[in-house]
């Protein structure tokens, strides 16, 4: 159901962004359900006393199931509301209200962001990002990973650190699918691909454990796929990131790995893989991240095309379509082979 002129108000006014004024008109211009959330994108007149800066197409972002505030689905909030500020626009996308969980009033889980589709847009499914395109999301993720690259707030004040028992405890709940996932796909999982998933996970789990190393830890967007950035129609400009509900602690790499190989066929990954490898590392380094080398991205690059494996299994035990992982299967094997991933367990 989409929020009323008053509510709407409220929302903007705990946000910060309608210090006077109101909201007097809403009108939907479209309504989308995803498996997690509602998006509801409206345009609203406001009240001649309202700031002129703001924005008339908005819209709103509501969870599904309405989260605590200790829950884990309120994550998108937490991102809004504690580490935006510090970024700004771009690369992301403007917030006028991220509604904390624990609210009273059954608000709690929603972000209303400004409606950047009149000037940007992404590319449609499955098409990959140009070039160009491909360069503005990693200016977007080195900007957001150097700003809190090895940042002594990490698991204090943002976001939590691993552990050697958190992340094989964490490896191994994912393993246990194993043999159901085997049984599932049956021959059309090629006896490579099976050799691989038996070898990775009855290994020591060491791509996994280089999380223990405080070392080139930031804050990742944990979703950067490329329908997660939004880029400009005038093919001009900053790529603007979206949907931040499982941002955490983790290698910028492995923002990297999600990107390109975890959906880039191998024809593709192979020409623009290691050109973009060096292209986001010299971001890096105009953003003022030191002693960082580039072989160092690299091998972290390559761990985390091995932890790129257990995605089409969480998605297939989750009990989500072939579509949604079947591609994401045969693009993390094939570059588990490319990089000689083996010698990294």
């Amino acid at each position: 159901m989409s929020p009323t002129a008053t509510i709407l108000s409220r929302w903007l006014r705990r946000g910060g962004t309608l210090p006077c004024g109101a909201i007097t008109d809403v009108r939907v211009e479209l309504e989308i359900e995803t498996t997690i959330s509602t998006l509801v994108f409206l345009t609203v007149t406001y009240s001649p006393d309202a700031p002129a800066n703001l924005p008339r197409q908005m819209v709103v972002k509501s969870p599904l199931i309405k989260p605590t505030i200790r829950d884990d689905s309120s994550g998108e909030v937490q991102f809004y509301r504690r580490l935006a500020p510090v970024l700004g626009t771009p690369p992301l996308v403007r917030c006028l209200a991220a509604i904390e969980g624990g609210d009273d009033d059954g608000d709690s889980g929603i972000v209303v962001l400004e409606d950047v589709r009149a000037t940007h847009d992404h590319p449609p499914w499955p098409m990959p990002p140009s070039l160009k395109q491909c360069e503005a999301a990693l200016d977007a993720l080195a900007c957001v990973h150097a700003q809190w690259w090895e940042a002594p707030t990490l698991g204090s004040e943002v976001g939590q650190l691993h552990t050697p028992e958190s992340l094989t405890n964490m490896v191994q709940g994912i393993a246990a699918h194993l043999p159901t996932f085997f049984d599932a796909l049956g021959d059309r999982l090629s006896n490579e691909a099976r050799r691989i998933y038996e070898r990775v996970f009855g290994s020591s789990l060491q791509p996994w454990l280089r999380l223990t190393d405080r070392g080139a830890l930031t804050i990742i967007h944990g979703d950067a796929h490329t329908w997660n950035f939004l880029f400009p129609r005038s093919g001009a400009g900053p790529a603007l990131l979206i949907d931040w509900q499982l941002w955490h602690v983790d290698l910028g790499a492995r923002d990297l790995a999600f990107f390109m190989a975890l959906h880039w066929y191998p024809s593709r990954r192979r020409e623009l893989e290691l050109p973009l490898i060096r292209y986001y590392y010299d971001c890096l380094l105009t953003h003022g991240v030191e002693n960082y080398s580039l072989d160092d991205l690299w091998l972290d690059y390559r761990r985390c095309v091995v932890r790129n494996l257990t995605i089409p299994i969480i998605f297939w035990s989750r009990g989500m379509k072939p579509e949604s992982w079947w591609h994401r299967l045969e693009c993390a094997v094939a570059s588990y082979c490319d990089l000689a991933c083996d010698e990294l367990l």
